[in-house]
């Protein structure tokens, strides 16, 4: 039998990007041979043709790559010293290493991109994680594959190797970058010389001492013009090439293709004795647009945002004092020697030794790795690692680290999946304003050389030194991070500006109730049951003790003082906890999870939650806590209610549905017996009917649905209750103010869409004048900083404004 052929589908691949190109893909007329998918790869292909530039392409081992190998190679030896590394790493495991560089090279997104994209150089990095603004480079490598003085080399050898200062390391932060100012000195010695030199040619009594001393004065004007190509705007060149051998023309490409047309033509007119050059015009660019870059160096210093809401977030720990007096104390105040207690669910806040207690260490928050790591007494334990068993007590061995806290708070793990729509917005309207501008440029060429080759220069240059979409990208980062530190000083901390954003769309709010709708540390603890022996109560308060849980911490403050050891301790999220005490095995929650019969856990009397507990399977009686609701809830949720959907996740019994349906109205939702997993399903239920949720929980049993939700508010009135999966903490405190934070964030949306208004309207205008010669370069040059410029500090101004507005 005859075997029929199978028709095999092939793509052809564009020439220029890779993909696959449609049934009928475009052609160059000059070279028929290349497929194009769009009218836009063929073009950007064409520029890079004319500019002799179509090495872009050329495929080796790393294609898109050339690494460079570093000078003096044995310069980087040192970081193989066991005592740099543990001065350097943040965290350090057999499987992943974790620390934090200062890259002060980096300034554009093209940086951004490569740095975030190390993985595809050397796959023995994990992750790297760009902190723009405080110009910071968050690694995880795996120590098998590769070394820290690998990273370091590979980091160096691409153009970004990071400010090492051993002598200053966790203590003070690194010294700025002395570079741009060596820069910037030697292009002012060079542009203030060259004007002197040009001076024949601006006025015409000086018409004789040009004619004597024209080529004398153009041969000085093309020296001091050398150094300036090859030591102040080396930085153009490098991020523009940079990003070129990555297949990504960034911002400092048009700027490098000005320069370079102004330094070649000037350098031919010179040699040519055809006239004086335009050095003048080339030294003044380089000047001014390093004043730019100064200038909006100091502007991000004055004006940026922390995202470390540790810098004003006392995150507490608790510290055994003399006689075993406990206290919370904020993390930045714990020194080496001091012991703490960390409980269930904690983070190790600072590296440290342990002393007592059974070590179930869960790094997931670091490595991603989620099977806790067993730790015995003597071991060092590394700050980020949560306890996940009883309670352990720790002997502080280095200083706190804040900026490791922050690495956890921002970790990849704990991300939503959906971009920022404003941010995305602005990327890609600035790489197509980038491919607008190298069009306009030509056309410029095109249009005015036929008349005038000087016009055409000047035209040519203009338009690629203004046109940079830097104010368009610059809006959204700094309107929402002037967002972002006005609501910290109101207790409310988000992990990065883009939550306001998610805030300022949210159309959904989801409450917990116990711990967030209740004040429990009001709450009245009454016991019901048959009387229990003192070894009876400390019992319990030696279970209770190890959680964090609202009602647990309540009734260890109900129950007496004690150092009762517990063995296999264990928490089960919005169940219970359950320990053994001097071979009794203790269990705490609710009536089904000690062994009650279903039914029982039905209150008889309204406004109350009940826990249970049993010794060895035999009931012992229960607590009784009469729910206290938060000061000024009623006022919250009726404001909320006029704009928002409105829902309650609770686990607890049904017994306060009434009272909560007339806090939230009739048209709210009331969910009671939730699971954890219930919670997360019901979100998820919300997200795939288009809504934007926003999760208000207490950052324990709600972890999943904090996670889960378009943004995740963990309400805390205990600051140990640190949760990286939530987006924002909420001091209880501040939880009347939750309707004026959402309007504010509704009205930095529009504060966005007005910078954006305002960078489109000055990119229009100056265009429009670059194209028709009304400029010159160094006019050009001065314009484009002072346009990114404004538009950050109107973004500021008007977030402060919109704050002033709202008493905030």
């Amino acid at each position: 039998m005859p075997i029929t052929p199978v028709e095999t589908l092939v793509h052809v691949a564009c020439a220029h990007c890779g993909d696959a190109c449609p049934d009928e893909p475009l052609h160059l007329a000059a070279q028929p041979e290349l497929p194009f998918c769009c009218a836009g790869c063929r073009a950007v292909y064409e520029l890079l043709d004319a500019s002799n530039l179509c090495t872009y392409y050329r495929l080796d081992e790393h294609p898109g790559q050339k690494i460079k190998e570093v000078e003096l190679p044995g310069r980087f030896d040192y970081l193989d010293s066991e005592a740099v590394q543990s001065q350097l790493l943040a965290f350090r495991s057999p499987t992943r290493a974790q620390l934090t560089f200062h890259i002060p090279q980096m300034h554009c997104a093209s940086c951004i991109w490569l740095l975030e994209n190390l993985f595809r150089l050397n796959p023995g990095i994990g992750t790297s994680r760009v902190n723009f603004l405080r110009r910071e480079l968050a690694v995880s490598y795996q120590p098998e594959a590769v070394s820290l003085k690998e990273v370091v080399k590979l980091l160096a050898a691409v153009g970004y190797e990071p400010q090492i200062t051993l002598a200053e390391l966790g203590a003070q932060p690194h010294p700025g970058n002395r570079r741009l100012y060596y820069q910037l000195g030697l292009a002012a010695f060079a542009f203030g010389n060259v004007m002197l030199l040009a001076l024949p040619d601006y006025f015409s009594f000086t018409a004789q001492l040009q004619s004597t001393f024209g080529r004398f004065f153009g041969g000085l004007s093309l020296l001091l013009a050398v150094p300036v190509l090859l030591v102040s705007a080396r930085g153009f060149y490098q991020s523009a090439w940079q990003g070129l051998r990555q297949r990504y023309i960034n911002l400092d490409f048009p700027i490098s293709l000005g320069l370079t047309a102004l330094f070649i033509t000037s350098v031919f007119e010179i040699v040519t004795q055809r006239g004086p050059g335009f050095f003048d015009s080339f030294t003044g660019l380089v000047f001014f647009m390093l004043i730019g870059k100064w200038v909006q160096q100091r502007s991000y210093d004055a004006l940026r945002f922390d995202r470390d809401f540790t810098a004003y977030f006392p995150v507490a720990v608790t510290l055994i004092g003399q006689g075993g007096v406990e206290q919370s104390v904020s993390v930045k105040e714990l020194k080496p020697g001091q012991r703490i207690r960390v409980r269930h669910q904690e983070i190790i806040p600072a590296d440290a030794v342990l002393l007592c207690g059974a070590g179930q260490i869960d790094y997931s928050f670091v490595s991603g790795e989620s099977a806790p790591v067993a730790k015995a007494a003597g071991e060092i334990i590394y700050a980020g690692g949560r306890q996940t068993g009883e309670a352990v007590e720790l002997e502080v061995v280095r200083e706190v680290s804040q900026g490791y806290l922050t690495q956890l708070w921002n970790n990849p793990v704990f991300q939503k999946e959906e971009r920022p729509t404003l941010e995305t917005y602005a990327n890609k309207v600035g790489r197509y304003f980038v491919a607008l501008t190298l069009l306009l440029s030509l056309g410029a060429v095109l249009y005015w050389y036929p008349q005038s080759p000087q016009m055409a220069l000047r035209a040519f240059t203009s338009v690629l030194v203004i046109a940079c979409p830097c104010a368009l990208s610059l809006a959204t980062p700094f309107a929402l991070g002037a967002a972002l530190r006005v609501l910290g000083r109101w207790k409310f901390y988000l992990k990065n500006s883009t939550v306001v954003e998610t805030l300022g769309r949210a159309d959904t709010i989801v409450f917990d109730k116990t711990g967030t709708l209740t004040d429990v540390r009001q709450a009245e603890v009454e016991y019901v049951g048959p009387a229990l022996s003192q070894w009876q109560q400390e019992a319990l308060a030696a279970v209770v003790r190890h959680s964090t849980h609202p009602l647990s911490q309540r009734l260890v403050t109900a129950l007496p003082a004690t150092q009762l050891p517990v063995a296999h301790f264990a928490e089960v999220a919005g169940e219970g906890l359950r320990g053994t005490v001097a071979g009794v095995v203790v269990a705490v929650g609710a009536a089904a999870f000690v062994g009650l019969p279903d039914g029982t856990d039905t209150a008889a009397e309204v406004h109350q939650s009940r826990v249970y507990f049993s010794f060895d399977g035999r009931f012992g009686g229960h607590y009784v806590f009469r729910n206290v609701y938060r000061e000024g809830l009623h006022e919250t949720l009726t404001a909320l209610s006029k704009r928002y959907q409105l829902a309650v996740l609770s686990g607890d019994n049904d017994a306060e549905r009434e009272r909560l349906q007339v806090l939230f109205g009739p048209a709210a939702e009331l969910h009671f017996h939730q699971t954890p997993q219930a919670k997360l399903d019901y979100i998820a239920r919300l997200k795939q009917q288009g809504r934007t949720v926003v999760m208000v929980g207490d950052g324990l049993n709600d972890a999943g649905a904090l996670q889960q939700a378009a943004a995740g508010l963990a309400l805390t009135d205990s600051l140990t209750n640190f949760s990286p999966a939530c987006d924002a903490i909420l001091e209880a405190g501040s939880l009347a103010r939750l309707p004026t934070i959402l309007e504010f964030s509704r009205a930095c949306l529009r504060i966005v869409l007005a910078t954006f208004a305002l960078s489109f309207c000055y990119n229009g205008i100056g265009l429009a004048l670059a194209v028709q010669g009304r400029f010159t370069p160094i006019v050009s040059a001065i314009l484009m900083p002072i346009s990114s410029l404004s538009v950050m500090v109107l973004a500021t101004l008007l977030v402060r404004l919109a704050a002033w507005r709202r008493d905030l």
